[in-house]
């Protein structure tokens, strides 16, 4: 893993980038980039990072987990940038001894703004869960009840890995980095991405990364939440102000996690199921997570 960091006061946030990979790919990075992950891990958002916790499989669920086989990705969707200009692309020839020619290519980027990035990924694949359905009830039921109390959770529903990949992410305005590789190409991604890839210089650059054996590990998820009636239900109740609230106090109820005004005895093993309901992750979720 290399690093590049900037100097100066600069402020280094991976956010844009969370956003542009979800909404282009569909895939959220795990941070680090290497940590592993598996189908099936429950996690929790903790000092905005995914934490694992346990695998649903050792849940004792009545249904086992159904996995696909892998799929690969569209290797086009992996070649991300924002705010990115590649001011100089340069390569240099060299004969070696065994009458081959070798290849060193530098480039110069320039990034516009703090957050601007690039990111490159080689061979996406993927593996998903295909049963979720059949076992989400099963699963509420568990992590609610049974075996846990679990409020607010993750499940992970899709894992993808790439071999070899990098990302670089400007800390300042006008960040430059300068790097070269060893292949004659004029591709900005490609060069970013190779494995002989190496930055030579940086410049207000907040970071730039990469690994030559250790896959990059991305993934979906689904987020226990209150289900509609039941929110409905609780929703009704702040503002009909059956607490007699005042106008401040109903304001932020209305903001707040509506689980909090659930009584004890209200959520039982009869009840749990039409209390929670699953949702895929969103923005709003990536907008939780920190560098």
């Amino acid at each position: 893993m290399l690093a590049c960091l900037a100097t100066g006061g600069v402020i280094m946030s991976k956010k844009e980038f969370y956003s542009h990979c979800y909404q282009q790919t569909a895939w959220l990075p795990m941070h680090p980039f290497t940590r592993r992950l598996a189908l099936g891990d429950l996690c929790q958002l903790r000092q905005g990072r995914f934490q694992p916790l346990l695998n649903i499989g050792d849940a004792h669920l009545v249904e086992n987990l159904l996995v696909s086989r892998e799929i690969p990705l569209d290797q086009n969707g992996w070649e991300l940038s924002s705010g990115v200009k590649q001011l100089l692309c340069e390569t240099q020839t060299e004969q070696g001894g065994d009458s081959e020619d070798y290849y060193w290519t530098r480039q110069v980027l320039d990034f516009s703004q703090p957050g601007d990035f690039i990111f490159h990924a080689r061979k996406p694949k993927a593996n998903l869960l295909l049963n979720w359905a059949q076992i989400k009830d099963d699963l509420t039921l568990k992590l609610t009840q049974l075996h846990y109390g679990f409020r607010q959770v993750y499940v992970i529903t899709g894992v993808a890995t790439a071999e070899d990949w990098g990302l670089a992410v400007a800390g300042q305005a006008d960040a430059r980095l300068e790097m070269s590789a060893a292949l004659c190409e004029s591709n900005s991604f490609s060069l970013l991405s190779h494995n002989s890839a190496r930055a030579d210089r940086c410049t207000g650059i907040a970071c730039y990364e990469k690994t030559k054996d250790q896959a990059a590990y991305f993934f979906k998820a689904k987020k226990l939440v209150m289900s509609d009636a039941m929110t409905d239900r609780y929703l009704s109740l702040v503002v009909e102000n059956k607490a007699e609230l005042g106008g401040g106090e109903i304001a932020n109820w209305l903001q707040a996690d509506l689980l909090d005004l659930v009584k004890v005895n209200e959520l039982n093993l009869t009840t749990s199921i039409g209390f929670f309901n699953w949702v895929d992750m969103s923005l709003d979720d990536v907008a939780l997570l920190s560098d």
